[in-house]
């Protein structure tokens, strides 16, 4: 492969572009000045490079120290391009303008309506040097970048272009660019097919695409002091700058890993062996359904982090309680952990691998009162960025994770504990995470605890993860790929003794102790004003490597699953004379029950039964007056609180819409109103026109819209269209949401108070709450349970005002909404019972002249 690739000329830069450089803002590190030197000589020397410093150490702060240089190296025309993840889209932003102020720049951000007119301003605007994007922006725009001659490409977390076939390496291998800049602090993470692509983007005459066969066959077993490692390490020298934080910020405090190795509760002992023996009659709730157990080593992740990940295992209704800790082996340790960590006043970052245990987790916090915030991949850019100052600058204990999501280019070191609920099987996406904590700005000793379920997947994938480490220790670490002093021999291996083992399930079983007796300060080390003393000698002993014996997923408690062929008859047979013994117990006992009740008569065995009736009843009575009491108190309250605001709720009350008798089914299953005489329009009329300017000559009209319980006002649509006739709609509306006056089904009615007016009746606006917002933001599809209160609701206020519905087709454009049940709903609470309905279809063509149409029977569709 060194034959067949050309040889670089390495020249030797005399210069110290520093020197010549002022830097306002900035204060540099002499580690950072030097890279900023060999930067630009990689640049004068013509070739593409890779900044492989470790998570932490200002690879941003460098580049763009380079690129003040290079403002003086190109032409007016030429520009940077900046790609970034959007996780840390705002952190560049903030950077650029505090360590760059010369240098003029555009953020490339917005939706597809807004960004072709930014488009439009950027080729009448020339006066700006960097182009600052997102990797989804650019391959959505990429015939608009590929416009540009870009005179320097930097790529921020550049790991992501590992795979030479993803969309995103393919385009930017399009793209005219005169200097390559890599940003990753895990350049060698899986294999050395992943390196090769980044040195073939960099520079693809040097290390062409189609080698990258040979490369990794010549390459793919190596040793730190064998020849092919010293030929490869020779080979990217002058492509890669690698340095880490032992070496060069040795004012950084320290980081210690703890691993504590837990046991599982007896909930899931039970679900892990129905796993492994894929008994699916294990999984059955109440409902009747199974689950499905496709992907198995999925599965027994999920039951060692909690049992509730699988439906029908949570008892239901859900009501939090300490069941949540209960369930799981893991909670249990992580309880007490935390309950630890708050009293020492310590500040963590929580990270898991799975957002429906972050669901679990956020329940939990809820429960015990402690505060936290949230990040994973469905939280938007803009709440990522204010989570992540709200935990820098308040008093805010845990900040709950995704691994993949929270571990790009965030800096949360206002943490000085980091918990891994489990391992992911990349460990660079674990560094990634833990160098959010342990990074430059850190003052404090910071802990990282890693919660591992004992002799299951979890043992098996951290080990598998430990080992992959040997390959960048190889390749990377063992490369002295930093400038000046070699690194001193064996950091990789001191590293790797830091990390303590603790078995606390063993030492739990072994005396017959509970979580609660264990010191956990014995083991995690002394704390003292929040911090962590690393000093501090630990008083258990290490735990002794595991034997390097041959392990696999299907292996529990001794016993190997995968090689038992008819293991599912088997336990089938087993579970039968289990259910057999278990029904001889039953029957002895009722046999046993029934003696003892010849024993007395029949008047003292009616006696007892009224006597555990009444006690049934007395105590359910107890309970209802409780809630009564609860729920009157708490009404009171509102009710001051409104008054004291000056707030008089619009919401219509929650009444049936008419008694049973009143209506009947007819041939087509729906109601009908028993007092329509024939002739009456009881269909639904669909017109073209605009909902907002009703087409009822006389009359009240009450228009009809959906939104959810956030109490913020939309935009686009019928938001708008609302608010065009008045504002009146949107204060309304937020001003119930700040009184905590919107609830599923709930409805405001008011009439529209603008000049629009009718001359027989008014137009009036019905807000039926049928949407929720969660913790995370997220918006749940329209509930028809809501939307049929709110609607049963507005047929009461109907009859009573004798007035017209008009409602859009509601939730038509909303993904996997069904609006022939809403349609059903509409009809069934609504024009089968004497109300004139009309739903609107709005052209966006024709919609101004066919909302200024009367209504005529023309331009109206009935439906039988």
């Amino acid at each position: 492969v060194l034959t067949s690739v050309p040889r670089l000329v390495w020249v030797l830069w005399a210069g110290d572009v520093t020197k010549s450089l002022l830097f306002p803002g900035i204060k540099l590190r002499p580690y950072q000045l030097e890279g900023i030197n060999w930067l630009v000589q990689c640049y004068e020397v013509q070739h593409g490079c890779i900044l492989a410093d470790e998570m932490g150490l200002g690879k941003t702060c460098q580049t763009i120290s380079l690129l003040l240089y290079l403002t003086k190296k190109i032409s007016s025309k030429e520009r940077f391009l900046i790609l970034c993840p959007l996780s840390v889209l705002s952190n560049w932003k903030e950077e650029l303008e505090r360590f760059g102020p010369g240098l003029s720049f555009i953020t490339y951000v917005g939706s597809k309506e807004e960004r072709p007119k930014l488009q439009e301003s950027l080729k009448e605007d020339s006066h700006f040097y960097a182009f600052l994007t997102t990797y989804e922006i650019c391959l959505k725009d990429a015939a608009f970048l590929k416009s540009f001659s870009w005179a320097a490409l930097v790529v921020d977390e550049a790991h992501r272009l590992k795979n030479q076939n993803s969309l995103l390496y393919k385009t930017l291998s399009e793209f005219s660019i005169g200097f390559s800049l890599l940003l990753t602090g895990t350049p060698v993470q899986n294999s050395l097919q992943e390196l090769y692509s980044l040195l073939s983007l960099i520079e693809p005459d040097i290390f062409p695409r189609e080698q990258v066969k040979e490369f990794v066959e010549y390459y793919q077993v190596i040793e730190k002091e064998s020849e092919p490692a010293k030929e490869l390490h020779s080979l990217l020298q002058p492509f890669l700058l690698r340095r880490v934080k032992s070496e060069v910020a040795a004012e950084l405090p320290k980081k210690v890993e703890v691993v504590l190795y837990h046991g599982m509760s007896a909930l899931q002992k039970k679900y892990y062996k129905a796993i492994l023996t894929k008994d699916l009659d294990a999984f059955e709730n109440e409902t009747g359904r199974k689950v499905t157990l496709q992907n198995v080593l999925i599965q027994l992740r999920k039951c060692v982090a909690h049992p509730y990940l699988f439906n029908g295992v949570e008892p239901e209704p859900f009501e939090i309680g300490d069941h949540i800790v209960e369930a799981s082996g893991k909670m249990c340790l992580l309880d007490k952990l935390l309950s630890f960590l708050y009293a020492g006043g310590h500040r963590v970052l929580l990270f898991s691998q799975m957002t429906q245990l972050l669901d679990i987790l956020q329940d939990y916090m809820d429960y015990r009162g402690y505060s936290y915030e949230r990040l994973d991949g469905s939280v938007r850019g803009e709440e990522r960025h204010l989570a992540i100052k709200n935990f820098g600058q308040q008093p805010i204990f845990i900040f709950l994770l995704s691994t993949r999501a929270g571990g790009v280019g965030m800096n949360l070191t206002a943490a000085d504990t980091v918990i891994f609920t489990d391992s992911d099987f990349n460990p660079q996406n674990d560094m990634q995470a833990i160098a959010r904590a342990h990074r430059i700005g850190q003052h404090k000793p910071v802990k990282i605890i890693r919660l591992i379920g004992r002799d299951t997947v979890e043992e098996i994938i951290y080990r598998r993860a430990a080992s992959k480490l040997q390959l960048t220790n190889a390749i990377v670490e063992g490369g002295q790929f930093a400038l000046g002093a070699p690194k001193p021999q064996g950091t990789a291996e001191l590293q790797l003794n830091e990390i303590l083992k603790f078995g606390l399930d063993k030492l739990l079983s072994s005396e017959g102790s509970t979580i609660q007796d264990v010191e956990l300060e014995n083991i995690l080390g002394e704390t003292k004003g929040g911090q962590w003393i690393m000093d501090t000698l630990l008083p258990l002993k290490e735990e002794n490597e595991e034997e390097d014996t041959e392990n696999h997923m299907y292996v529990y408690e001794g016993k190997d699953y995968s090689k038992e062929p008819t293991l599912i008859e088997e336990t089938s047979k087993e579970g039968r004379a289990l259910r057999n013994k278990a029904n001889a117990l039953l029957t002895g006992l009722r046999e046993q029950s029934a003696r003892r009740k010849h024993l007395l008569s029949e008047e003292e065995l009616e006696a007892r039964k009224k006597k555990r009736q009444e006690a049934a009843a007395k105590r359910a009575r107890l309970m209802e007056e409780k809630k009564a009491a609860k729920a009157e108190a708490e009404h009171k309250k509102k009710m001051a609180w409104w008054e004291a605001n000056h707030y008089t709720s619009t919401c219509l009350p929650s009444e049936e819409s008419g008694s049973e008798e009143e209506f009947e089914e007819d041939e087509f299953g729906q109601n009908v109103h028993l007092d329509c005489k024939d002739g009456d329009q009881n269909y639904i009329k669909y017109v073209m026109g605009d909902v907002t300017h009703p087409q009822a000559e006389e009359g009240d009209a009450i228009i009809v819209h959906c939104l959810d319980d956030s109490g913020r006002w939309g935009r686009g649509g019928l938001f708008t269209a609302l608010e065009a006739r008045s504002d009146q709609p949107r204060k309304i509306y937020e001003m119930a949401g700040k009184m905590k006056d919107l609830e599923l089904g709930g409805t405001l009615l008011f009439p529209i108070d603008d000049k629009i007016s009718r001359k027989r009746g008014q137009d009036l606006l019905a807000l039926i709450v049928a949407q929720h917002r969660d913790r995370s933001n997220n918006l749940s599809g329209i509930k028809l349970s809501a939307l049929e209160k709110g609607l049963k609701k507005i047929y009461l206020a109907a009859k009573k005002r004798n007035a017209t519905v008009h409602l859009p087709r509601i939730g038509y454009a909303t993904k996997g909404f069904n609006w022939y049940g809403t349609e059903r709903l509409i009809r069934k609470h609504l024009a089968t019972q004497g109300v004139p309905t009309l739903i609107y279809y709005f052209s966006r063509n024709k919609g101004s002249s066919s909302a200024s149409q009367p209504y005529s029977p023309s331009t109206t569709v009935s439906k039988p």
